[in-house]
């Protein structure tokens, strides 16, 4: 830590050097005469900000006889003489620029000021010492911030930079969360630190073989009796191994978007002759005090490390904090559907086409294959019903949308077979936190009637939003789940009229006339009685473009078999623009060969409005594929490889062995019947386990041994002939559980008590 210091110390006074030769600063002992009172500087004007900004410089250079930080303080009063010739000619973007150099010089001579004396590095080692040359400098530097956002607000709003690109964590991820104290800027004693300057850098490290992907937000922190701080959006970062970055002050206000830099034009000859001789440059400086918790979300674990620097009156603090994770957490984010391929030997069909051609949900589930517009489910996997069919359970309606003040009933429906099944307890629970009514409704029971319906919920929404109903039921040893979404709107949808030369149609209509969607956009212009849209705007195709290259992400991949993959093709034309529209045929070659839908076939898929396609498939066999994908009938073609291996499967343990009664007592000729249950470290019985049993005492049997049923359960019976005490052990592994029997005859049975 004092080599760290002792660095840091070492470059600060080596850049200041250049500026002002520290042996020569001193700092006149002498009582100086009394600070400018403070004023509501937030209040002033810019005229009047600028006027108390000479009085303090002038205050300032008589708190020292030293020539060389007279003259400094004179070359700052240069400088604001200069922001007030750029403002009376109207160039407030060169106001500006200088504004913020002036800042920039403040914060070296500040520093300056510091290294001239001896200070503490520690500064926790020593109470501040009276240094009102200093106290002035800062409160300088703070009403030059101000001046900042002065001007800052008069900037026009479509030259400040947009915001940074911003994405929510995945959904229902687990993420591992790091929370970094920072301090940023000038503060002039009212904000809870000592007077002084601060400065706060996090670095992060990805010590894993893998990437990995964080999250960073920045909270501002103020005092309880305050307004709550601001709390910016998520901005995604992705690091590969061993990669790192540094989180610092500008990045922190970066993060809130608004409040960052401003990025202006080239300054004016009038601007940089004024920067040239007032010897200073622009290098953006940080001019606002603010603190608070830069928060990280990590799909594994980091290395934190948070540095810490402070220059005040008694001298430069230097910390570091290395940090570790504060919880692990789960954030909800539901993404837009994406429609999967079905299993091998299932079909994608409506629920009517299915049960017109008598066919059952795929594997017993519903695996969503189809979406419409709006990106609710319009078909599911459904397979020939075999011998013993599973059953079923389903809600009705599965999407449906209300006004707020309406009424909703939920109904579940339990099915085998294409029969009902009756009888059936199914319970119904809103999804949290997805349900804006979650804390009105708790769990509800029923019970299927004889045509296998069980009424769910019914209730009135008092507010605008989503509720995802959930309904589980256990059927023939199946745990069985079904859920459906629930839309509460308060008032229409607008709509909106059609750009020139786009027309309101129907899908249909648009389809017969040969027209397209308008500008490439679904702009809805009529909905139906249920605010659900009705019609879009659609204009006349223009002539198509050639697709001229085509590309394949990801290019690699790897994979455990049994799962899905997906592959997207992006489809341009000779110009590089993104083409719409554009037939896409897919084949896998491989391992899998032939893997899609239908299998044994290419896959055939249209680009969308950005011109990309998407093919998914099932892969059953480890090896690697080789996938290719041609544009149109004979456009462009390109390929990717994918690899899919297996993991070894492990094999359940015992974990718990019960023996039942563990005590008892019986007569003499009577049978006693020993029950041994074996389970496994999930807490599930084990069927096929061989348990063996050990008998001593009264009846000394040879250990025999027994296997377990399905239910995880062996017993054995036997006779008492002698009378006295039998211990009986079973065992499993290195499990094992014991009982005691005893056994009398009626002239040696005790009292009963």
């Amino acid at each position: 830590m004092r080599r760290a210091i002792f660095v840091f110390l070492s470059l600060v006074v080596a850049l200041s050097m250049a500026a002002i030769p520290a042996d020569t600063i001193s700092a006149r002992p002498a009582s100086p005469p009394q600070l400018s009172p403070p004023s509501p500087a937030q209040q002033l004007t810019e005229d009047e900000l600028i006027k108390e900004i000479y009085d303090e410089l002038d205050d300032a250079r008589g708190l020292t006889d030293d020539r060389a930080i007279k003259n400094q303080i004179a070359d700052l009063k240069k400088g604001v003489e200069a922001v007030e010739d750029l403002m009376r000619s109207g160039d407030k973007e060169g106001a500006l620029k200088l504004k913020k150099a002036i800042a920039d010089r403040l914060v070296i001579f500040i520093n300056q000021l510091l290294l001239a004396s001896p200070g503490m590095t520690n500064l926790a080692a020593s109470t501040p010492a009276a240094n009102p040359l200093y106290d002035e400098m800062v409160n300088i530097q703070g009403k030059i911030g101000i001046l900042i956002d002065l001007e800052e607000k008069e900037i026009p709003q479509e030259k400040r930079p947009p915001p940074p690109t911003i994405e929510r964590p995945p959904e229902m991820e687990k993420l591992i969360v790091y929370s970094a104290k920072f301090l940023c800027g000038p503060a002039l004693g009212k904000e809870g630190v000592q007077r002084g300057s601060y400065s706060t850098a996090i670095n992060i490290h990805n010590p894993n073989n893998g990437t990995v992907y964080l999250y960073k937000k920045a909270v501002i922190a103020k005092r309880e009796d305050e307004p709550r701080g601001k709390i910016s959006d998520f901005h995604r970062v992705i690091l590969q191994a061993d990669e790192a970055i540094e989180v610092d002050c500008i990045d922190i206000i970066s993060l809130f978007g608004a409040e960052q830099e401003v990025e202006l034009t080239a300054p004016s000859q009038q601007t940089q002759t004024i920067l040239q001789t007032t010897a200073v440059s622009p290098v953006s400086p940080l001019i606002r005090f603010i603190k608070g918790f830069v928060v990280i979300y990590s799909t594994a674990p980091l290395d934190v490390a948070a540095v810490y620097t402070a220059s005040t009156a008694v001298g430069f603090g230097f910390d570091v904090e290395y940090l570790s994770p504060s919880r692990v957490s789960t954030i909800t984010y539901t993404p837009p559907p994406e429609e999967e391929a079905c299993p091998t030997g299932c079909a994608c069909r409506t629920e009517a086409e299915a049960k017109e051609q008598g066919l059952v949900l795929c594997q017993g589930q519903k695996i969503v294959c189809a979406y419409d517009d709006n990106q609710r489910p319009t078909k599911y996997c459904f397979e020939k019903p075999t011998a013993v069919g599973r059953p079923s359970l389903t809600l009705e309606p599965e999407y449906a949308e209300n006004r707020v003040g309406d009424s909703h009933q939920v109904i579940a429906k339990v099915t085998k077979n294409g029969s009902p099944v009756p009888g059936v307890e199914v319970e119904f629970k809103l999804l949290e936190p997805d349900s804006v009514h979650s804390d009105k409704l708790g769990v509800l029971t029923g019970t299927t009637d004889a045509s296998g319906q069980a009424t769910g919920f019914n209730y009135t929404g008092d507010k605008e939003g989503k509720d995802v109903i959930i309904a589980s039921a256990t059927v023939d040893g199946y745990d069985l789940e079904a859920q459906a979404t629930k839309a509460w709107i308060s008032k229409p949808t607008e709509e909106v009229e059609c750009p020139q030369g786009c027309a309101c149609r129907t899908e249909a209509e648009a389809e017969r006339q040969g027209l397209v969607l308008c500008q490439g956009q679904k702009i809805v212009c009529e909905y139906d009685e249920n605010q659900r849209p009705l019609k879009y705007c659609f204009e006349k195709p223009t002539e198509e473009a050639e697709p001229a290259r085509i590309t394949l992400t990801p290019t690699q991949a790897r994979n455990k078999v049994c799962t899905y993959h997906k592959v997207v093709a992006t489809v341009y034309d000779a110009s590089g623009s993104r083409l719409a529209g554009q037939k896409v045929y897919f084949h896998v070659d491989g391992a899998n060969t032939g893997a899609g839908s239908p299998p044994g076939a290419d896959f055939e898929a249209t680009t969308d409005a950005n011109g990309q396609a998407v093919f998914s498939y099932h892969g059953e066999n480890p090896g690697e594929d080789k996938i290719t994908a041609m544009a149109g009938s004979a456009g462009p073609v390109t390929g990717a490889s994918k690899t899919w291996y297996t993991e070894p499967t492990e094999q359940p343990r015992a974990g718990k062995i019960s023996i039942s009664p563990a005590q008892a007592r019986n007569a003499v000729g009577n049978k006693h019947t020993i029950t041994v249950i074996v389970y496994d470290t999930n807490g599930n019985p084990m069927p096929n386990v061989r348990v063996r049993i050990s008998h001593t005492g009264a009846h000394n049997f040879a250990p025999i041994e027994l296997t377990t049923d399905a239910n995880g359960k062996t017993s054995y019976s036997y006779t008492g002939t002698n009378t006295g005490t039998d211990t009986i052990v079973a065992t499993v592994d290195n499990l094992s559980a014991k009982a005691t029997k005893e056994w009398y005859t009626s002239t040696t049975s005790p009292t009963h008590r």
